[in-house]
Parts: structure tokens; C-alpha cells; sequence
């Protein structure tokens, strides 16, 4: 008879036992149920934002990226290549018809064979430089097809790393809000309660990994906006050619390349010969400079320098041209003109796997 009661405690105590498990789970529950709802996932291993993951997954895209840029800067660079070949055939063939002229000058009056010979030669000459001009001239659009792949393709990667540190600094704030929520506190407190846990909510294993990755990929990206001067017209640049001596050149992203009157020229130690090419500027006005092809060491603005950068020097009579900033420079570099702001912003990746020729 004795033993009745203890059998009714300990069964009472079981029941207790129970309903005490029953209603610690349901705290549990319900915990974990309106932590999901405000988009706090909760795992075994402690809680974390719903889309925590989403940078991961975003950064994922780079790789693909990065190995489209290195294939198609590989073929601009041998576009390049490919089109300087067929220019130096060009200008060896303008160089043997400067000869083929002089000496056509020199021939004696009666001396109607030489004559014959030289004139037939320019002639034969005269069929080679149209071909060579219509072959440099597709060399000249396959190196601007290619050019523009790369461009697409390293301002796809810039697109997708500002697009990442958009959403990495979107998750950091988001947790940073979550956190202090009273609601979100309370219910992560019920939850640790239940489940005899210590869980915080702050950036977890992925996100915090996923945060490095994107500061990698910054750290291959630099970019500077460069002051510029104004005279109500033109925009003025600093630029360093061939070393450290500056000169101010006119900011022109319409002007095909660099261009140096010749008095700045010789400044910088440019001398054009017979030997190198002649062009013909077209300038907005519709008016037509002479000018020679050449190639500038190096030229730098801001932290941004450029190593052989194709270069126009005018001839002696375009006194009043400008000195101009041209494509043969901008056009390694993703750029923008804020005429407003007076700045020149310009954007460089630093992997040189993925650089087009020269770009440091």
C-alpha cells in the first residue's frame, strides 16, 4: 500500500516532465517560426540571414568572367600585333616609293630606259599600296571588334563587382538592423531559451568568406577621378609623355589618337623622318592637318600610364592646332568625362592577365 503514492509522484512527475518538453518545444517553434518569417534562418548550428548566401552565388559569376576577359584581351593583343605587321609593310612600301621618286628625279633626259624602269616599278608599287591600304584597313576593324570584346568583357566584370559590393554592404547592414530589432532580439532569446542554445545573429562562415573573395576582387580594380582645367571650351589634362616631363593636353575622346604639334613634339624628343608614315587629320571644322605616325615611350595621367602609344606630330604649319588626349590612351582604360564636375574618372584592372597591350 505504501507504494501507491510514490507511483502517483513519480507518474505526475513524468506528466510534469511532459508538458514542461511539450511547451518548450512549442517556445522552440515558435521562436524559430518567427525568425524565418523576418528572414532569419535558423540551422543546427545557429542562425543567419535567409539570403546570406546570395554574394556566394554572386561571386560565382567572376571566374567565367575573368577567364573571358584573359581570352579576349589575348586576341586583342594579337590583333595588335597583327595590324603593327601590316602597317611596317605599308610604311616600307611609302619609304621605297619616296626612293623610287627621287631617283625618277635624278634620271638624265635621254635616259628613257631608266625612266621606263622607274615609272614601271611605282606603278607595280602604286597596285601594291592599294592592296596593302584595303588589307590594313580589315586589319584595322579586326582590332577594333576586338578591342570592343574586351571592353564588353572587363566592363562586365567591373558591372558584376559593383553589383557584389552593392549586395555584400546590403547583407552587413541587413544584419546590422536585424540584430537591433527588438522583435527579432526577443524571439532569438525564446529560441535560445527552448533550445538551451547560445546563438547570435551576426555574418556568418559564408558571408564572411564571400566577403573576402569580393575584397580580392576589388583589390585588382583601380580607379581615379583626375581633376581637370577648363577655358569654357575644352577640357585640359595633365600628362606625362616619355618620362616626367608634363605637358597639358586637350581631353578629346572624339580624336582618334594622341596628337603633338610639333613644337610640344620636339619637346619630348620627337624629330618625324621621312621614314615615318604620313597621315591626313580631318579636323571637326572639316579642315585637313598633315601629320606622321609615331610612338610615344610611355604616357601617363594620374596613376595611369601607358607604354607605346600611338602618336600623330603635326607639321610645322598647324600653328594653331591643339595638343589632344586621344583614343590611343583612353581607349585602355574604361573612362568618364564629367564636364560638370571638371574630372576625368578612369578605371583600370590590374591583372596582368587580363590587360590589354602595354595598360600597367
Amino acid at each position: 500500500m505504501r507504494t501507491a503514492p510514490l507511483a502517483w509522484f513519480c507518474w505526475a512527475a513524468i506528466g510534469v516532465f511532459a508538458v514542461f518538453a511539450t511547451a518548450r518545444g512549442d517556445n522552440q517553434a515558435d521562436a524559430k517560426a518567427a525568425l524565418e518569417k523576418a528572414g532569419v534562418r535558423v540551422l543546427a548550428t545557429g542562425v543567419a540571414l535567409a539570403n546570406e548566401g546570395d554574394l556566394s552565388k554572386e561571386l560565382a559569376k567572376a571566374g567565367p568572367l575573368q577567364r573571358t576577359m584573359k581570352l579576349a584581351a589575348t586576341e586583342l593583343k594579337k590583333a595588335e600585333e597583327t595590324a603593327t605587321k601590316g602597317q611596317n609593310v605599308l610604311n616600307a612600301m611609302k619609304v621605297q616609293q619616296i626612293q623610287l621618286n627621287a631617283g625618277l628625279a635624278k634620271v638624265a633626259p635621254g635616259d628613257v630606259a631608266t625612266n621606263n624602269k622607274i615609272v614601271g616599278a611605282l606603278q607595280a608599287l602604286d597596285g601594291q599600296l592599294d592592296l596593302g591600304r584595303q588589307e590594313k584597313a580589315k586589319l584595322d576593324e579586326a582590332v577594333k571588334a576586338a578591342h570592343k570584346k574586351y571592353s564588353d568583357a572587363r566592363d562586365a566584370f567591373l558591372q558584376l563587382t559593383i553589383a557584389a559590393r552593392k549586395l555584400g554592404d546590403t547583407l552587413e547592414a541587413d544584419y546590422a538592423k536585424k540584430a537591433n530589432d527588438p522583435e527579432i532580439k526577443a524571439n532569438l532569446v525564446k529560441l535560445n531559451a527552448a533550445a538551451g542554445k547560445q546563438f547570435a545573429l551576426a555574418p556568418g562562415a559564408v558571408l564572411t568568406s564571400a566577403l573576402k573573395n569580393l575584397k580580392r576582387l576589388e583589390d585588382t580594380i583601380v580607379s581615379e577621378a583626375i581633376e581637370l582645367r577648363s577655358d569654357g571650351q575644352r577640357l585640359w589634362v595633365t600628362v606625362f609623355i616619355n618620362g616626367s616631363q608634363s605637358e597639358d593636353l586637350v581631353l578629346d575622346s572624339g580624336a582618334s589618337s594622341v596628337c603633338l604639334p610639333a613644337k610640344i613634339a620636339t619637346k619630348f624628343g620627337l624629330t618625324p623622318t621621312e621614314k615615318d608614315p604620313p597621315v591626313t587629320l580631318v579636323m571637326a571644322d572639316g579642315r585637313e592637318i598633315q601629320g606622321r605616325l609615331m610612338v610615344l615611350k610611355n604616357v601617363r595621367v594620374g596613376k595611369f600610364e601607358v607604354e607605346d602609344v600611338e602618336c600623330v606630330v603635326l607639321g610645322e604649319n598647324a600653328v594653331a592646332a591643339q595638343a589632344l588626349l586621344g583614343l590611343t590612351f583612353l581607349d585602355n582604360f574604361k573612362y568618364e568625362i564629367d564636364s560638370a564636375a571638371k574630372t576625368l574618372t578612369m578605371v583600370k584592372i590590374t591583372d596582368s592577365a587580363a590587360s590589354t597591350k602595354g595598360a600597367k
